[in-house]
């Protein structure tokens, strides 16, 4: 194939890049992929070989490798190419694209007297290209592409670039299209996760997914003063979260009220959230149900109706809310007779 060169922006910096077929026994996976961050964080040492590369990616989420796989099968190659730099000996590193190129060993193996998959479509990049370049490249990859990290990998990088490679919140807000706020609470709840949580309940890959809980937490700044109020922290979260007391990660919005409560907090702290939410839709039945809240809701507003607003009514300038008020009279009636009856 021939070669192909063009100078493009990368960063706001110019550089040349060459489009070209190699050999992908002449490519390398790369082992600061953001892709398999909490496995790499989980081996004794930090130095990954290509096997263990090659399995943290097939393994990171078998359905979605099979499903790609499949894709690139049917098309008997790869459309997007993907990106190396040359490091020596016409050997190259891939910047991304290294599940893509996975995907090519395997079907390498598959089909032996097949050429579509010796070589892959690259874009390769100046031997001397930046750090702050390869970010780039992986950060319009994935944090705004069309292929998503898992978003405890999205946050582990953020924090990375954040902290590790001085870029500011601001300049991070513009290279992703999140917000301040997103990326302030993307990084808070993967701190809680790496600092409270993992150490404790091991760093499983399968512990990724929990990383909701944790966005969900620190999204909730009532559930954090309620907690603080009760002498709780985020040790117990963690707890409660590695344990099981939390289903799922949308019923942390729950936990405020319960926490308020003695007996539901009690419940929830030595049984779990199904028997706490039991006993506040008992104590509290206008927070587990839409109807009783909105009949809380009927009740706060029918005692502070405004005098003026009475008048109003009662003078007949206000027919439909006069009618309102007897519909809700005599279902309120009936519904209590019914209640009276039994």
């Amino acid at each position: 194939m021939k070669m192909e060169s063009m100078k493009i922006n990368i960063g706001g910096i110019q550089a040349e890049i060459i489009t070209r077929k190699i050999d992908i026994d002449d490519i390398f996976l790369d082992q600061e992929n953001p892709r398999i961050g909490l496995f790499k964080d989980s081996q004794i040492s930090s130095d990954l070989t290509q096997e263990q590369i090659e399995f943290a990616l097939i393994n990171k989420n078998p359905q979605a490798f099979d499903k790609l796989k499949e894709s690139i099968e049917a098309n008997e190659g790869i459309i997007n190419p993907i990106w190396v730099y040359p490091i020596n000996n016409e050997r190259y590193v891939i910047i991304e694209g290294n599940t893509r190129l996975v995907i090519y060993r395997k079907l390498k193996e598959k089909y032996l007297n097949k050429e579509n998959y010796k070589k892959i479509l690259c874009y390769v990049l100046p031997p001397k290209i930046s750090e702050t370049q390869k970010n780039f490249i992986k950060l319009e990859a994935h944090l705004r592409g069309t292929t998503e990290w898992d978003s405890y990998e999205k946050a582990r990088y953020l924090f990375i670039l954040n902290y590790q490679e001085g870029y500011s919140v601001r300049v991070l807000t513009k290279l992703t299209k999140m917000s301040e706020r997103e990326i302030r609470l993307s990084i808070q709840a993967f701190l809680d996760m790496e600092n409270q949580y993992l150490p404790k309940y091991e760093k499983d890959p399968t512990e990724v997914f929990k990383f909701s809980y944790f966005v969900e937490f620190e999204k909730n700044k009532k559930l954090k003063e309620t907690m603080k109020k009760n002498n709780l922290s985020i040790n117990d979260f963690c707890d409660w979260v590695g344990s099981g007391k939390i289903p799922r990660a949308m019923l942390v919005r729950d936990l405020n009220p319960i926490l308020e409560t003695t007996q539901t907090k009690k419940a929830f702290i030595d049984k779990g959230y199904e028997t706490a939410m039991e006993k506040l839709s008992i104590l509290k039945p206008n927070l587990t149900s839409p109807l009783f809240d909105n009949i809380a809701r009927v009740i706060d507003g029918l005692k502070n109706l405004p005098s003026w607003e009475i008048s109003q009514i009662i003078e007949g300038g206000q027919p439909q809310k006069k009618e309102l008020i007897n519909e809700l009279y005599e279902n309120v009636k009936k519904t209590k007779k019914l209640i009276d009856r039994e």
